[in-house]
């Protein structure tokens, strides 16, 4: 099996990192090297490595990161690893015993070099093919009307997460940021863009859909992990996230996509306005809360539009 660097961007999380290292510690094929980048307020992190480091079976390496970027911080890890295998995790994973195994094992079967990246799978987030009135609405925004979107990257650079199907390997259009390796040559010539900063809405997408136009990308369902996914429960700004979610994804459909037309422009608008607004409100069952939140992240979302249509009368 070849060799795997980890690379994990973390901030303000020692414990769920602890719980992601002891993860690490227990794999059947251990790996070489583990770098932390941390932009964290406090000393915390740095401590817990420390602390860790006498008891850990690998390298483990501590990098301070002064940009607060999740895209940044991984690059920086990515550029001090040494081994021909970059594999990301965030800091709130749990991965299977035999999970770093099972991601390398497509690398080494891969005869002709040109498979660039592999996912696992996230066994609490799981792919589900909508129904009804809501696939309807949403095939209408997405200008696409396939049976299954799995693993695909569609209309207004809408990613959709891959099937869970037992013992299944399967080519995608995207990858995950966290639970994902890349080939390093691959990665050195891509990277994360550098404009992803704080929370770096879509960035994985970026660069895996970059990747995935001249390489191949796959999930194996034999890699399996737990993704906590705190980042929902440390958000202060909705109204930056919203505006994220749009320049990001135009971002995506512009330069990666090629999707440069006004009909792809209102796709976009109908869906992270529309359809997105809708399902919200939906889910949360109109609670004051959530109304708040939906409320912001939506006027974030149409700030991004109409600095889009003032960029453009500039032009």
């Amino acid at each position: 099996m070849p060799a795997i660097s980890v690379i994990i961007a973390t901030r303000n999380r020692a414990e769920p990192l602890r719980t992601t290292l002891a993860t690490l510690r227990d794999q059947t094929l251990a790996p070489s090297e583990v770098l932390i980048v941390d932009s964290s307020d406090t000393a915390e992190t740095r401590e817990l490595i420390e602390n860790l480091l006498p008891e850990t079976p690998f390298p483990l390496r501590y990098m301070s990161s002064k940009v607060r970027s999740a895209a940044v911080q991984r690059n920086m890890g990515a550029e001090a690893a040494s081994s021909e295998f970059l594999a990301f995790i965030d800091d709130d994973v749990r991965l299977s015993g035999d999970f770093l195994m099972e991601l390398a094992r497509p690398f080494s079967e891969d005869a002709d070099g040109r498979l660039a990246g592999v996912s696992g799978t996230i066994v609490n987030q799981i792919y589900t093919q909508p129904k009804g009135i809501n696939r309807l609405l949403l095939a209408c925004c997405l200008g696409n009307f396939d049976d299954c979107w799995a693993g695909r990257l569609v209309g207004p650079a809408v990613n959709f997460l891959p099937q869970d199907i037992t013992g299944r390997i399967q080519t995608v259009d995207w990858l995950f940021s966290t639970g994902t390796a890349y080939r390093k040559c691959i990665f050195d010539k891509y990277r994360f863009g550098s404009q992803f900063r704080g929370y770096s809405f879509a960035e994985d997408v970026h660069l895996s859909a970059r990747i995935g136009r001249k390489y191949r990308l796959l999930n194996t369902t034999f890699a399996r992990f737990e993704h906590m996914d705190m980042g929902h429960s440390t958000h202060t700004d909705w109204v930056a996230l919203g505006e994220s979610m749009v320049t990001n994804r135009w971002a995506i459909m512009t330069e990666v996509l090629g999707m440069k037309r006004f009909r792809d422009l209102v796709r976009l608008f109908a869906y992270e306005v529309l359809y997105c607004t809708l399902a919200m409100l939906a889910q949360s069952r109109f609670r004051p809360g959530h109304l708040a939140q939906t409320g912001r992240l939506l006027w974030g979302k149409l700030r991004a539009f109409c600095g889009m249509r003032l960029r453009k009368s500039a032009a």
